[in-house]
């Protein structure tokens, strides 16, 4: 997926790794007391923030991308922060060819499953998260509320300033949802640009549940954060679900 590797050094800055780490720390462990799993496998896991943070928690992880430029900075990540994590190279759809062993838990959070665009890909994906689970297995899949974003037509996904560079997410709706991200470097007041797109597919909660079903997931939860607020689909800026291999 060449719109991730391209992004290279600029991923953790438009993400503010750093500053993220206390908080995202925080929530993993709300979600480790609420779920009680041991294991877990971070689908998409990009430069490897969740993974780590797991890890720490002493939770066998494992961080699997599709993008070798993602992994090679989550690996030097992982040694700055000294915890070891696996880390797999694999597309999601392949990920049960590609990863040996059974876990407690499968996140996949970070608004990625819109990136699968068929159904044909969405169902491979969802009975490889089943197959990976031990029984009583915990599936979470965070993305961001699209029927709320359709209805607002609100196109910003956000705005960052890392010193001399400028990072704007933006959408655009039509005629499909395309995700842009626009690097701005400034040099006084010269300013050079690079603007980078991808295709997504605006998954809504009874599409995600539905395939999810048809691949033997029960016990479904909703939330509209990953701190476990209610989902409200006409106000939650997050749809947050999580399902059991039963």
């Amino acid at each position: 997926m060449d719109f991730y590797e391209n992004l290279d050094h600029h991923y953790d800055k438009m993400t503010r790794f750093k500053e993220r780490i206390d908080k995202e720390k925080a929530v993993l462990q709300k979600w480790v007391e609420k779920y009680k799993f041991q294991s877990s496998v971070d689908v998409a896991c990009g430069t490897g923030l969740h993974a780590i943070l797991l890890s720490q928690m002493g939770i066998k992880t494992a961080g699997v991308d599709i993008e070798e430029t993602m992994l090679k900075q989550a690996r030097l990540n992982a040694r700055e922060m000294n915890v070891e994590v696996p880390w797999l190279l694999s597309p999601m759809e392949e990920l049960k060819n590609n990863l040996d062993g059974t876990y407690d838990s499968v996140f996949c959070i970070g608004n990625s499953i819109p990136h699968i665009l068929d159904k044909s890909s969405l169902k491979k994906t969802f009975k490889g998260f089943y197959d990976l689970l031990n029984p009583g297995g915990l599936l979470a899949i965070q993305l961001l509320n699209y029927k709320k974003i359709y209805d607002t037509k609100n196109r910003i996904v956000g705005i960052h300033r890392e010193e001399n560079t400028e990072y704007i997410r933006f959408y655009d709706l039509y005629p499909a949802l395309t995700f842009n991200i626009l690097i701005i470097n400034w040099d006084g007041d010269r300013a050079v640009h690079n603007l980078q797109s991808t295709e997504l597919y605006p998954y809504r909660k009874e599409e995600l549940e539905s395939s999810l079903y048809r691949e033997g997931f029960k016990e479904f939860e909703y939330y509209g954060d990953m701190e476990f607020s209610l989902f409200d689909e006409n106000s939650s800026a997050n749809l947050v679900l999580t399902a059991r291999k039963i």
